[in-house]
């Protein structure tokens, strides 16, 4: 290949979904180079059920000491934040911080199968990465990835203020800032993929306490009841407390709306997170819809002597079990007791 201003470095990995968790690309990074992956394949999580993600969910990388990055598609281009040589991994699990270590250890890794291929591309200083794609040879890297990461680049998806993405996900493209009738606005397009936002509050819980929204959903990611570890694609907002548990109000697919309130079937979650289906069915889609639940009565109901506080609200989706779309706007959520009253967005 001619050698131009544009030209990058290049690695090609592919990275084996049983194998723990980071893996040396031989590519020695400096702090402020930029970086970009470019990634295909598929990672099973279950020999007997078709479920699995792909780059965008499970391809992470980092500089030794420096903080971990994920792939907000399955491409992404990022700095780095220290010199060292870059590692990537296919991420299963939890972290138990920002710089790689796993909570979970290896044992997540001995069921899942399948790889990821991954081109690596380290620009040189100066060059626009934009137009460093444009500019790659075919043979370099995959055309189309490489046409993704570009377009993405040129009109990148703006998160909402003050939110942030749970690091156990990563960061995504899934969370959109929007405006909806002059308010402020969520979309939410969640297409085989898994994220969460939340966004800090701190409001005593009492039995006069209440979450209200508004919310238009397009598009169930799911068409089977979500309370089984293989079927839970769905579309949420959630109160955490400072008990470090949260609880979810849903859209479900099939669910009876309140009665069919579950713990989460997804391991390391269960003990954490219930879930409640406040809808139910393909009535009401496309339509705004005004909600407003009793979180004292629902916490007493079906979790327990309710704790002290709210700590955070949350916006959830998740679509990568059943590998499909869920789309939806979320306006005007309010947190209330009988002596305050937060406007959350």
């Amino acid at each position: 290949m001619t050698r131009s201003t544009t030209a990058p470095e290049v690695v090609h990995l592919v990275l084996p979904g049983n194998r723990p968790p980071w893996t040396r690309t031989g590519l020695t990074v400096r702090r402020g180079d930029r970086v970009t992956l470019l990634g295909s394949g598929f990672v099973r999580w279950s020999d007997a059920h078709d479920v699995g993600a792909g780059a965008k969910f499970h391809l992470w990388g980092r500089v030794p000491g420096g903080a971990t990055f994920g792939c907000t598609q399955d491409t992404t281009t990022v700095v780095a934040d220290r010199d060292g040589e870059l590692e990537l991994c296919v991420y299963m699990g939890a972290w138990a911080d920002r710089y790689g270590t796993l909570a979970t250890g290896d044992a997540p890794y001995r069921r899942t199968s399948g790889a990821l291929q991954v081109t690596v591309l380290r620009w040189p200083e100066g060059t626009d990465p934009v137009a460093g794609l444009a500019a790659l040879d075919a043979g370099v890297a995959d055309p189309v990835l490489a046409a993704a990461e570009s377009d993405r680049l040129a009109d990148p998806v703006v998160p909402p203020p003050g939110w942030e993405y749970l690091q156990a996900f990563g960061p995504g493209d899934i969370y959109r800032h929007a405006r909806c009738d002059g308010r402020p606005a969520i979309d939410v397009v969640c297409d085989n993929d898994a994220g969460i936002i939340r966004t800090d509050v701190d409001l005593a819980l009492d039995p006069d306490t209440t979450i209200e929204w508004t919310w238009r959903v397009d598009a169930l990611p799911g068409t089977s009841a979500e309370n089984t570890t293989w079927t839970h694609d769905y579309l949420s907002i959630a109160a955490e407390f400072d008990s470090g548990r949260d609880l979810t109000w849903f859209w479900s697919s099939a669910l009876r709306p309140v009665e069919d309130t579950f713990a989460c079937p997804v391991r390391g979650w269960r003990d954490r997170e219930t879930h409640m289906p406040v809808r139910s069915g393909t009535s009401g889609l496309g339509t705004p819809c005004r909600e407003s639940r009793d979180v004292y009565a629902d916490h007493l109901r079906f979790m327990g002597p309710p704790p002290g506080r709210i700590v955070r609200v949350w916006l959830i989706a998740v679509s990568h079990f059943g590998r499909g779309l869920g789309r939806a706007t979320f306006t005007d959520i309010a947190l209330r007791n009988r002596e305050r009253r937060i406007q959350v967005l």
